[in-house]
Formats: C-alpha cells, structure tokens, sequence
C-alpha cells in the first residue's frame, strides 16, 4: 500500500506542470540574477586581489552553481508536499483511510515521495551544472570530488524532506502553503549567502547564516566545487584565498576559528535527527 501511495504522489506532482515550475521558481529567479549582475559583482570584487581570467570566471561560477543545487533540493522537496495540503484542503486524505492505509503509512508516503523527486531534480540540475561548467573552460569533478558531492546533495534532499515536513504540519490550506513557498524562495537566497556576498552583511545576519542549516549544505558544495579552481586562481597567495573563502561564504569563520567541514556535516546530521523526532511528535500529537 505504501508503495502505491508514493507512486500516486510520484505522478500527481510530474503531472501538475504549474507545481513542478513554482517549485522551481527560485531556482530561475537566481540564474536570472546570477546572469544580470551577481557574476559581475563577484568578478569585480575579486579584481581587487587579483587580475581577473577565465580561470576566475569558472570560480565565480562553480561558487553559484553550489548555492543553486542547495535551492533545488529545499524547493523540489517542498513543491511535494505541495500535494499533502492540496489533499488535506480536498479530503483525500480522509478517502485514504477508508483502504487499509494509516495515517503513517499516508504521512511516511509523502515524505518518500519528497525524497525520490527531489533527489531526482537535485541530481538531474547538478548534472547540468557540471556540464555548465566544463562548457565554459573548467574541469569535471574528480571521482572522488564526485562522489563527496553526490553524498552532499543526498543529505541535502534529506534535511529538506525533514524541514518542510516539520513546516507543512502547521499548514492546512493551499492558500497559506503558496505563502510559505513564496516566502521561502525568497528568503533561501539570503540566509545561503547567495545574493550578497556574506563579507557585507551585518554581523548579526552573518550569524543567523550560520545557524541556518541549509547553508551549510551550501557550504559543503563549495568546498567541493571550487576546491580546484581556488588553488588556480589563489596559487601562492594563501592570505587572499583564506579572505576570499570567508568573504563569499566557501568556508564559515566565527568568533576568528574557521568552521570546519565536519562541523558542517554533523550540524546537518543534527538537524535530521531532531526535526525528524519533532515531526514524529507533532503528527503523533495532531492525529492521536
């Protein structure tokens, strides 16, 4: 039964166009700011450490395509549960239970679903990306790189799932569910890093950054992304690309200690384990 549940789920999504575009929606807002002025802000910026080259065009580029792939895993993940309200708000949920499905089984299918098409449009953009890149002069990831990548965007999918999960159990009309989307388009942009530089921002919107969870997915992909280009570009000028990757948000610095990758990791496995508890909670106490 949970099986048929999540393919139902599955094939509702794929076959509303209008969900599947507004659960993208943010994701076009940032190529299209990325491509009116945030390259040249980066490349402009840049310049005043070193002579901007093409080999600075794939870093500027690589640093936008991480912040992109952690939008699309939080805005796919949340477009399916788009189908949860819509079946809350029309009472096919209640239809549900008449079957031998529970409630569980109900709740567990969209959270599935949330999974597979979101790791689905995360990993399909993330193979564009890379192919974005190499189109204009830099390299394919290594194996390795590759695969800390891949392992990322999986726990990028996850989180999101458990974060909008936690959400959406606040919500009960369409109506409020397309505000909260619009809402967190717009937010996810700033609280990554993504549309201004984190070097400008006031020290107290830099610590809600670092205490935002999907912003350390973000950091993750840069790391692994501009990892290459950072060496190219910086060669020999470790005091520049230390300031550049603290400037731009490829590594977190507070209170003057840089924040580790594994302090990344571990604050995103934290955050999987105490929402998923949390849901658990929330829907045990909203359907005893």
């Amino acid at each position: 039964m949970l099986l048929s549940l999540v393919s139902r789920n599955n094939k509702v999504f794929l076959r509303n166009k209008l969900l599947v575009f507004f659960s993208l929606l943010s994701v076009l807002i940032l190529i299209g700011l990325y491509a009116i002025f945030l390259q040249n802000l980066q490349l402009n910026s840049i310049a005043e450490y070193v002579p901007v080259t093409p080999e600075i065009e794939v870093l500027v580029s690589e640093w936008m395509v991480a912040g992109l792939l952690s939008i699309i895993a939080m805005s796919a993940t949340l477009g399916v549960f788009g189908i949860y309200i819509k079946d809350l708000e029309a009472k096919t949920t209640a239809d549900f239970l008449v079957t031998a499905a529970s409630r569980y089984k109900i709740q567990l299918s969209y959270v599935i679903s949330s999974f597979i098409i979101g790791f689905s449009m995360t990993f399909i953009g993330f193979i564009c990306c890379e192919i974005f890149i190499v189109s204009i002069g830099g390299e394919w990831l290594s194996p390795i790189a590759m695969l800390k990548a891949i392992g990322i965007l999986i726990l990028a999918v996850v989180m999101s799932s458990m974060i909008n999960l936690f959400i959406v159990l606040f919500i009960n009309t369409e109506t409020a569910f397309s505000t909260v989307s619009t809402i967190s388009g717009t937010l996810l942009g700033f609280l990554c890093g993504i549309y201004v530089p984190m070097a400008v921002l006031p020290s107290a919107v830099q610590s809600v950054i670092h205490f935002f969870p999907v912003s350390h997915i973000t950091v993750l992909l840069r790391d692994v992304f501009t990892a290459q280009s950072v060496e190219k570009v910086f060669a020999g000028n470790d005091v520049y690309a230390r300031t550049y990757k603290v400037d731009y948000g490829v590594m977190y610095e507070i209170n003057g200690s840089i924040l580790s990758s594994m302090t990344s990791l571990l604050f995103v496995l934290t955050t999987i384990i105490v929402l998923g508890t949390l849901s658990t909670l929330l829907f045990r106490r909203k359907y005893k």
